[in-house]
């Protein structure tokens, strides 16, 4: 005889099971106990919890006394102590004056060599994968005895 499952239980617990969960559950002591148990569970969770006002204030009074606190001196300097070290690395890692870069392992090329080369790929409105296509009739041309 299988038992019902933990879904089954809690479906029952949240009245969408169905007649057959009702029916397992009228003739196996074992699923009735653990469906017990969830409903114990149900109403420890769902029994309010009491709280006195005069507990409330205390917290209340405890929490403006924290806020109203000054921090130790040692702590009012940390910001900016964490800031002046930042200084000193961003300081120490800019590069000076004094120090040459290193050589760039390509050559410098300039704005026109730049331009001029970008000006020839984009000029010609045919793809380059067409090339060794021209390449097979210019042979056929030759081979024919073409002008």
């Amino acid at each position: 005889m299988t038992h019902l499952s933990t879904d089954d239980l809690l479906d029952r617990l949240y009245g969408i099971a169905g007649s057959a969960v009702e029916a397992h559950l009228a003739g196996c002591s074992e699923c009735s106990q653990r469906y017990a148990a969830f409903e114990q569970r149900r109403a420890e969770s769902s029994a309010s919890c009491e709280v006195s006002d005069r507990t409330l204030a205390a917290q209340r009074r405890a929490i403006y006394a924290r806020i109203e606190e000054q921090p130790p001196a040692s702590l009012r300097w940390a910001p900016a102590l964490a800031l002046l070290c930042l200084l000193a690395i961003g300081l120490w890692l800019y590069p000076s004056g004094t120090r040459r870069a290193a050589p760039s392992p390509h050559p410098e090329i300039s704005d026109e060599q730049l331009f001029s080369d970008v000006y020839s790929i984009e000029e010609s409105a045919e793809p380059r994968a067409a090339t060794p296509i021209h390449a097979l009739f210019e042979d056929a041309v030759f081979e024919e005895g073409g002008p």
